[in-house]
C-alpha cells in the first residue's frame, strides 16, 4: 500500500473521530442545557435560536413548541420560529409565526421587518410595502427597513422612490450598499447608481 495512500486513510479516520467527538460534546452540552433550564421560556428560545443557526431544524421547531406551552404568548419564540420556517421556505408558516410575535409585542421590530420580507417573498407586494413602513414608523432609524422597501420599490419599477428609500438607508448605514453588493446579484438600481 502506498504510504501516502495509508497516511490519507489515517486522516480521513481521525478527522471523522474529532468531528464526531465535538458534535457529541456538543450534543450533550445541549442536552445539559435542556435539562437545566427546560421550563425557562428565555432558556429554551437561545437553544431553540442556537440549533436554528446550526441548521438543526426539527429541534429547534420542537424547543419552540415546548416554550410555547409554558408562556403561550411568548413573543420572541414566535420569532424564533418564524425565522426556523423561513429557512425551511415554509413562507405562510413563516409570516403566521411573525404575526403571533406582533400580536403579543406589536413593537416587535425584528418580526416585523421579517414578515415583510415573507410578503415580499411570496408576491404579496403591497402588504411588504405597508409592513415596511410600518416597522420605519416604529424606528426611525432602522436602514434595513428603508432599504428593504426600496428594493420592493424598485422590483416594481418605481426607481425615483426606490431611490429615495435607498438614500435614506445609506445616510443611516453607509456600509448598507457594500454588504448588498456582495450578494449575487446586481440590481438594477445599484447598475444606476453606479
Amino acid at each position: 500500500m502506498n504510504v501516502n495512500l495509508k497516511e490519507k486513510k489515517s486522516f480521513q479516520k481521525d478527522n471523522k473521530s474529532k468531528k464526531y467527538a465535538q458534535s457529541t460534546t456538543e450534543k450533550n452540552s445541549c442536552q445539559e442545557l435542556f435539562q437545566s433550564e427546560q421550563n425557562q421560556p428565555e432558556a429554551l428560545n437561545k437553544l431553540a435560536d442556537t440549533c436554528y443557526h446550526h441548521g438543526k431544524f426539527t429541534e429547534a421547531i420542537a424547543l419552540c413548541h415546548r416554550a410555547l406551552k409554558i408562556q403561550p404568548n411568548f413573543a420572541p419564540i414566535y420569532k424564533t420560529l418564524g425565522n426556523v420556517l423561513q429557512a425551511q421556505n415554509k413562507v405562510n408558516a413563516a409570516i403566521r409565526a411573525y404575526s403571533l410575535a406582533i400580536k403579543n409585542n406589536p413593537n416587535f421590530i425584528e418580526a416585523i421587518v421579517n414578515q415583510g420580507s415573507m410578503y415580499y417573498k411570496k408576491g404579496e407586494i403591497e402588504a411588504a410595502m405597508i409592513t415596511y413602513r410600518k416597522a420605519i414608523k416604529l424606528q426611525p432609524d432602522l436602514a434595513v427597513a428603508y432599504w428593504n422597501l426600496g428594493k420592493v420599490l424598485e422590483q416594481e419599477g418605481r426607481f425615483y422612490e426606490a431611490f429615495f428609500w435607498q438614500e435614506k438607508a445609506l445616510e443611516l448605514q453607509p456600509n448598507l450598499v457594500y454588504n448588498t453588493q456582495k450578494a449575487p446579484q446586481d440590481s438594477p438600481f445599484q447598475k444606476w447608481k453606479k
